[in-house]
Protein backbone atom coordinates (compact mmCIF):
# COMPACT_ATOMS: atom_id res chain seq x y z
CA UNK A 1 0.00 0.00 0.00
CA UNK A 2 1.70 3.29 -0.90
CA UNK A 3 2.07 6.18 1.39
CA UNK A 4 -0.95 9.14 1.18
CA UNK A 5 -1.62 12.36 2.36
CA UNK A 6 -2.82 11.71 5.58
CA UNK A 7 -6.41 13.52 6.54
CA UNK A 8 -9.32 13.06 7.78
CA UNK A 9 -12.32 15.25 7.53
CA UNK A 10 -15.41 15.31 10.10
CA UNK A 11 -18.18 17.59 10.84
CA UNK A 12 -18.90 18.20 14.69
CA UNK A 13 -22.10 20.25 15.59
CA UNK A 14 -21.98 20.89 11.71
CA UNK A 15 -18.57 22.61 12.08
CA UNK A 16 -15.78 21.14 9.47
CA UNK A 17 -12.86 19.81 11.08
CA UNK A 18 -9.58 18.61 10.00
CA UNK A 19 -7.08 15.97 11.45
CA UNK A 20 -4.09 15.05 9.72
CA UNK A 21 -0.96 14.00 11.69
CA UNK A 22 -2.78 12.74 14.71
CA UNK A 23 -3.46 17.00 15.40
CA UNK A 24 -6.53 18.96 14.94
CA UNK A 25 -5.09 21.14 12.61
CA UNK A 26 -8.19 23.60 11.47
CA UNK A 27 -11.82 24.17 12.40
CA UNK A 28 -12.83 25.20 9.32
CA UNK A 29 -16.29 26.66 10.28
CA UNK A 30 -18.83 28.01 12.99
CA UNK A 31 -20.36 24.74 14.61
CA UNK A 32 -24.14 25.82 14.29
CA UNK A 33 -25.03 23.31 16.97
CA UNK A 34 -24.46 25.20 19.93
CA UNK A 35 -25.53 22.63 22.70
CA UNK A 36 -25.20 19.25 22.56
CA UNK A 37 -26.17 16.50 25.65
CA UNK A 38 -23.91 13.85 24.44
CA UNK A 39 -20.63 17.01 24.14
CA UNK A 40 -21.99 18.10 27.54
CA UNK A 41 -21.67 14.49 29.48
CA UNK A 42 -18.28 13.75 27.64
CA UNK A 43 -16.24 16.83 27.81
CA UNK A 44 -18.45 18.87 30.59
CA UNK A 45 -19.00 22.00 27.98
CA UNK A 46 -22.25 23.24 27.83
CA UNK A 47 -21.82 25.94 24.41
CA UNK A 48 -20.29 24.99 21.46
CA UNK A 49 -17.34 27.06 20.16
CA UNK A 50 -14.71 26.40 17.23
CA UNK A 51 -12.01 25.63 20.24
CA UNK A 52 -14.58 23.17 21.86
CA UNK A 53 -15.24 21.44 19.02
CA UNK A 54 -11.29 21.00 18.39
CA UNK A 55 -11.05 19.91 22.37
CA UNK A 56 -14.29 17.31 21.74
CA UNK A 57 -11.92 15.72 18.66
CA UNK A 58 -8.29 15.95 20.16
CA UNK A 59 -9.92 14.26 23.24
CA UNK A 60 -11.16 11.53 21.11
CA UNK A 61 -7.45 11.44 19.27
CA UNK A 62 -5.66 11.01 22.81
CA UNK A 63 -7.79 9.03 24.54
CA UNK A 64 -11.25 7.56 24.03
CA UNK A 65 -11.07 5.73 20.52
CA UNK A 66 -7.15 6.51 19.29
CA UNK A 67 -9.52 8.46 16.08
CA UNK A 68 -7.08 8.75 12.98
CA UNK A 69 -3.97 6.81 14.52
CA UNK A 70 -2.30 3.67 13.71
CA UNK A 71 -3.63 2.92 17.31
CA UNK A 72 -7.11 3.61 16.21
CA UNK A 73 -9.37 1.22 18.97
CA UNK A 74 -11.53 -0.96 16.60
CA UNK A 75 -12.94 -3.63 19.00
CA UNK A 76 -15.53 -2.75 21.58
CA UNK A 77 -17.61 -4.54 24.22
CA UNK A 78 -18.53 -1.07 25.75
CA UNK A 79 -22.34 0.14 24.69
CA UNK A 80 -21.69 4.11 24.27
CA UNK A 81 -25.42 5.70 23.99
CA UNK A 82 -28.46 3.60 24.32
CA UNK A 83 -30.00 4.28 20.79
CA UNK A 84 -26.57 5.07 18.80
CA UNK A 85 -26.57 3.14 15.62
CA UNK A 86 -23.70 1.14 16.14
CA UNK A 87 -25.01 -0.02 19.89
CA UNK A 88 -28.65 -0.42 17.64
CA UNK A 89 -26.75 -2.90 14.90
CA UNK A 90 -24.24 -4.52 17.24
CA UNK A 91 -27.18 -5.78 19.67
CA UNK A 92 -28.89 -6.63 15.99
CA UNK A 93 -26.02 -8.82 15.06
CA UNK A 94 -25.28 -10.08 18.67
CA UNK A 95 -29.28 -11.32 17.95
CA UNK A 96 -29.20 -13.03 14.80
CA UNK A 97 -31.18 -9.87 13.51
CA UNK A 98 -28.80 -9.12 10.94
CA UNK A 99 -25.95 -10.73 9.66
CA UNK A 100 -23.54 -8.25 8.33
CA UNK A 101 -22.80 -4.89 8.92
CA UNK A 102 -21.22 -1.77 6.76
CA UNK A 103 -20.07 1.60 8.23
CA UNK A 104 -17.16 3.69 7.62
CA UNK A 105 -13.94 4.02 9.79
CA UNK A 106 -11.62 6.51 9.80
CA UNK A 107 -8.09 5.57 8.15
CA UNK A 108 -10.06 2.84 6.02
CA UNK A 109 -12.87 3.88 4.53
CA UNK A 110 -16.10 1.57 3.92
CA UNK A 111 -15.78 -1.01 6.32
CA UNK A 112 -17.80 -4.50 6.11
CA UNK A 113 -17.60 -6.99 8.89
CA UNK A 114 -19.94 -9.46 10.78
CA UNK A 115 -18.38 -9.13 14.04
CA UNK A 116 -20.47 -7.24 16.67
CA UNK A 117 -17.67 -6.07 19.14
CA UNK A 118 -15.80 -4.52 15.56
CA UNK A 119 -19.32 -2.80 15.08
CA UNK A 120 -19.37 -1.15 18.39
CA UNK A 121 -15.00 -0.49 18.61
CA UNK A 122 -15.72 1.51 15.08
CA UNK A 123 -19.00 3.29 15.90
CA UNK A 124 -18.69 4.15 19.37
CA UNK A 125 -16.96 7.11 19.03
CA UNK A 126 -17.78 8.08 15.78
CA UNK A 127 -18.94 11.76 14.59
CA UNK A 128 -19.55 12.26 10.92
CA UNK A 129 -17.05 11.16 8.65
CA UNK A 130 -17.07 13.07 4.99
CA UNK A 131 -13.62 11.88 3.80
CA UNK A 132 -10.10 10.05 4.99
CA UNK A 133 -7.11 8.50 3.78
CA UNK A 134 -5.80 5.22 4.01
CA UNK A 135 -3.74 4.42 7.47
CA UNK A 136 -2.18 1.36 6.46
CA UNK A 137 -1.68 -0.14 10.52
CA UNK A 138 -5.55 0.06 10.82
CA UNK A 139 -6.73 -1.38 7.43
CA UNK A 140 -3.97 -4.22 8.13
CA UNK A 141 -5.50 -4.75 11.80
CA UNK A 142 -9.15 -4.74 10.33
CA UNK A 143 -8.45 -7.69 7.82
CA UNK A 144 -6.55 -9.64 10.53
CA UNK A 145 -9.58 -9.26 12.61
CA UNK A 146 -11.62 -10.88 9.75
CA UNK A 147 -13.37 -7.34 8.41
CA UNK A 148 -13.36 -6.39 4.14
CA UNK A 149 -12.51 -3.16 3.86
CA UNK A 150 -13.79 -1.82 -0.03
CA UNK A 151 -11.15 0.15 -1.08
CA UNK A 152 -7.75 -0.05 0.97
CA UNK A 153 -5.62 1.96 -1.73
CA UNK A 154 -7.89 5.28 -1.16
CA UNK A 155 -10.32 4.80 2.34
CA UNK A 156 -13.27 6.02 0.15
CA UNK A 157 -16.65 5.72 1.84
CA UNK A 158 -18.88 5.08 -0.71
CA UNK A 159 -21.72 2.77 1.59
CA UNK A 160 -23.69 1.71 -1.43
CA UNK A 161 -20.48 -0.08 -2.92
CA UNK A 162 -20.22 -1.20 0.38
CA UNK A 163 -23.14 -3.28 1.05
CA UNK A 164 -23.28 -4.80 -3.25
CA UNK A 165 -19.77 -5.99 -1.69
CA UNK A 166 -21.35 -7.35 1.28
CA UNK A 167 -24.36 -9.27 -1.21
CA UNK A 168 -21.75 -10.41 -2.99
CA UNK A 169 -19.90 -12.22 -0.11
CA UNK A 170 -23.09 -13.99 0.30
CA UNK A 171 -24.88 -12.14 3.08
CA UNK A 172 -28.37 -11.61 3.35
CA UNK A 173 -29.20 -9.67 6.12
CA UNK A 174 -27.09 -6.47 5.91
CA UNK A 175 -26.86 -3.32 8.58
CA UNK A 176 -25.62 -0.63 6.68
CA UNK A 177 -25.87 3.59 7.78
CA UNK A 178 -26.36 6.37 5.29
CA UNK A 179 -26.42 10.45 5.85
CA UNK A 180 -29.51 11.00 6.15
CA UNK A 181 -29.19 14.20 3.59
CA UNK A 182 -28.13 11.44 0.92
CA UNK A 183 -31.47 9.32 1.85
CA UNK A 184 -32.38 9.27 -1.77
CA UNK A 185 -29.55 6.60 -1.95
CA UNK A 186 -32.29 4.64 -0.57
CA UNK A 187 -33.44 3.84 -4.46
CA UNK A 188 -30.45 2.34 -4.88
CA UNK A 189 -30.39 0.17 -2.05
CA UNK A 190 -33.59 -1.36 -2.62
CA UNK A 191 -32.55 -1.59 -6.46
CA UNK A 192 -29.36 -3.92 -5.10
CA UNK A 193 -32.04 -6.23 -2.54
CA UNK A 194 -34.13 -7.18 -5.86
CA UNK A 195 -30.64 -7.72 -7.75
CA UNK A 196 -28.91 -10.04 -4.91
CA UNK A 197 -32.16 -10.97 -3.29
CA UNK A 198 -31.03 -9.72 0.23
CA UNK A 199 -32.25 -7.36 2.74
CA UNK A 200 -30.87 -3.74 3.67
CA UNK A 201 -31.76 -2.61 7.28
CA UNK A 202 -31.07 0.98 6.67
CA UNK A 203 -30.10 3.84 9.14
CA UNK A 204 -30.49 7.25 8.53
CA UNK A 205 -27.23 9.37 10.46
CA UNK A 206 -26.23 12.93 10.62
CA UNK A 207 -29.21 14.19 10.13
CA UNK A 208 -28.80 18.58 11.17
CA UNK A 209 -29.96 20.07 8.71
CA UNK A 210 -31.51 18.39 6.20
CA UNK A 211 -34.21 20.10 3.99
CA UNK A 212 -37.93 18.95 3.38
CA UNK A 213 -37.99 18.02 0.20
CA UNK A 214 -35.81 14.79 1.76
CA UNK A 215 -38.28 13.93 3.52
CA UNK A 216 -40.18 11.11 0.99
CA UNK A 217 -36.80 9.08 1.13
CA UNK A 218 -36.17 9.40 4.76
CA UNK A 219 -39.43 7.87 5.28
CA UNK A 220 -38.21 4.88 3.57
CA UNK A 221 -35.48 4.27 5.72
CA UNK A 222 -35.72 1.31 8.37
CA UNK A 223 -34.67 3.87 11.00
CA UNK A 224 -33.08 7.15 11.66
CA UNK A 225 -31.44 9.24 14.24
CA UNK A 226 -33.12 13.01 14.71
CA UNK A 227 -30.06 14.70 16.17
CA UNK A 228 -30.78 18.50 16.34
CA UNK A 229 -33.43 18.49 13.30
CA UNK A 230 -36.22 20.85 12.74
CA UNK A 231 -37.31 18.84 9.54
CA UNK A 232 -36.93 15.10 11.95
CA UNK A 233 -38.29 16.41 15.12
CA UNK A 234 -41.15 18.75 14.04
CA UNK A 235 -42.63 16.93 10.48
CA UNK A 236 -40.49 12.92 10.28
CA UNK A 237 -40.89 12.44 13.43
CA UNK A 238 -45.08 12.46 13.19
CA UNK A 239 -45.02 10.09 10.38
CA UNK A 240 -42.70 7.61 11.61
CA UNK A 241 -43.93 3.81 12.96
CA UNK A 242 -42.75 4.52 16.32
CA UNK A 243 -40.34 6.81 18.58
CA UNK A 244 -38.03 6.08 20.76
CA UNK A 245 -36.74 8.25 23.61
CA UNK A 246 -37.33 12.03 24.25
CA UNK A 247 -33.89 13.63 24.19
CA UNK A 248 -32.55 12.51 21.21
CA UNK A 249 -35.07 10.78 19.19
CA UNK A 250 -34.23 8.09 17.40
CA UNK A 251 -37.57 7.01 14.52
CA UNK A 252 -38.70 3.83 13.13
CA UNK A 253 -40.02 3.80 9.97
CA UNK A 254 -40.50 -0.22 9.23
CA UNK A 255 -41.17 -3.34 10.77
CA UNK A 256 -37.60 -4.42 10.85
CA UNK A 257 -36.31 -0.82 11.89
CA UNK A 258 -38.64 -1.78 14.96
CA UNK A 259 -37.38 -4.55 15.76
CA UNK A 260 -34.22 -3.81 15.93
CA UNK A 261 -34.67 -0.80 18.05
CA UNK A 262 -37.07 -2.90 20.53
CA UNK A 263 -34.35 -5.19 21.09
CA UNK A 264 -31.41 -2.51 21.61
CA UNK A 265 -33.80 -0.43 23.84
CA UNK A 266 -34.65 -3.67 26.21
CA UNK A 267 -30.78 -4.55 26.05
CA UNK A 268 -29.74 -0.58 27.41
CA UNK A 269 -32.04 -1.40 29.96
CA UNK A 270 -30.77 -4.47 31.00
CA UNK A 271 -27.18 -3.23 30.55
CA UNK A 272 -27.08 0.81 30.86
CA UNK A 273 -24.93 2.55 28.29
CA UNK A 274 -21.93 4.52 29.06
CA UNK A 275 -23.76 7.81 28.53
CA UNK A 276 -27.01 8.71 30.14
CA UNK A 277 -28.87 11.37 28.14
CA UNK A 278 -32.30 11.38 29.84
CA UNK A 279 -31.96 13.89 32.50
CA UNK A 280 -30.66 17.02 30.37
CA UNK A 281 -31.79 18.71 27.47
CA UNK A 282 -31.88 18.05 24.04
CA UNK A 283 -29.70 19.82 21.64
CA UNK A 284 -30.03 23.34 20.15
CA UNK A 285 -30.80 25.40 18.11
CA UNK A 286 -33.13 22.72 16.01
CA UNK A 287 -31.35 23.32 12.12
Amino acid sequence: MSKKEDRHVWEIAKARVIVSNKKVIAVETEPLVKYCPLHERMLGTTYHTKETVKKHLENKIRSISRLCTPNRILVSKVFGVGLGASETFTTALQNGLIDCMIEPCDGAGTVITNNPEIVQGIGIAMNALISTTPIPEVISRLKELGATVLDPENATIDQIAGLEKAFQLGYKKVGVTIPAAMAKDIEKIRALEKKYNAKAIVCGMHSTGITEDIVPYILQLDFAQTCSSKVMREIVAKKARKVYGKIIPVLAFSEIGQKLLDFRQKESKKNPSALIVGEIKPPQPFI
